[in-house]
């Protein structure tokens, strides 16, 4: 008699330690919980990578590459019809703007005796660069090297009177084409005026257009990377919160049965619904 006392003792502290440990094993593969800053990192650097680590049945899972596809194309795109655009404006500067001209003019103004010292007035830069195409079309003091211009008023020498103008603000060639085509605006803009700078102003603008929607679609890369990074991190942690209760539905408890007049350990697993 005290032989089976002490089996059914020893048998019952064996199974609640066995059976604690077993439960935990059971919870431990049942929930295995996925990392938050895993998520986030990876939806971070390539939008729903997270997302499918986290929950691959997520539709954000697939949303957030289609919307990085689409956000990749737009920019692309409107880069280079930017840089198509900037090409031709170039292309018309080459064709229509002499820096010989300029230079005539800006001489032939800085000789007269005029109060202002122009000698630093005028920075043209003598290559091609950046700068070149901007300030052609920036300033008006660069408006001598337009053909047009000269044509109108520089091919007969000039007759200063200051402040970049000269007697009467008239043409010294009034048989200009450019100048029968467009008189009126030519007279009202007092000899400041070119209809090739105003085309070419234009074809900047539109660039800059281009170049200011693919900033556009590239602050939209950058807002969807973050969003796609936070929704990482929400379908991590729905995801783990439902793992565990999930878990906790699982009961595993342990009884002595009688099986052929022998006492034998017994494992209950049961999960509630």
């Amino acid at each position: 008699m005290k032989k089976i006392i002490v089996m059914v003792i020893s048998f019952i502290v064996f199974s609640s330690l066995w059976g604690q440990e077993i439960t935990n094993d059971i919870i431990e593969i049942r929930h295995k919980k996925k990392s938050v800053a895993k998520a986030m990192i990876m939806s971070s650097l390539f939008p729903g990578a997270g997302q499918f680590y986290a929950n691959k049945k997520s539709i954000t899972t697939y949303i957030s590459p289609i919307i990085e596809i689409g956000l990749i194309y737009g920019y692309i795109h409107y880069t280079k019809e930017g840089d198509n655009i900037t090409d031709d404006y170039e292309d018309f500067a080459d064709e229509h703007y002499d820096r010989q001209n300029q230079y005539d003019a800006e001489i032939d103004f800085m000789n007269q005796d005029f109060s202002i010292n122009y000698q630093n007035y005028f920075r043209l830069d003598e290559d091609n660069t950046q700068h070149f195409y901007e300030d052609i079309g920036k300033y008006p003091k660069y408006v001598f090297g337009w053909n047009d211009w000269f044509a109108i008023y520089g091919a007969n020498g000039f007759n200063w009177i200051g402040d970049m103008t000269w007697s009467g603000n008239m043409p010294t060639d009034s048989t200009a084409a450019d100048y029968l085509d467009n008189r009126e605006t030519y007279d009202s803009a007092n000899g400041k005026y070119s209809s090739l700078r105003a085309e070419y102003i234009d074809m900047r603008m539109a660039a800059e257009e281009e170049y200011d929607k693919a900033e556009l679609f590239s602050f939209g890369l950058v807002l969807n990377h973050i969003v796609a990074a936070i929704d990482a991190v929400r379908l991590t942690r729905s995801y783990n919160l439902e793992s565990l209760s999930a878990s906790n539905n699982i009961e595993v408890k342990f009884s002595p049965v009688l099986v052929n007049n022998q006492i034998s350990p017994g494992i209950f697993i049961t999960k509630r619904f």
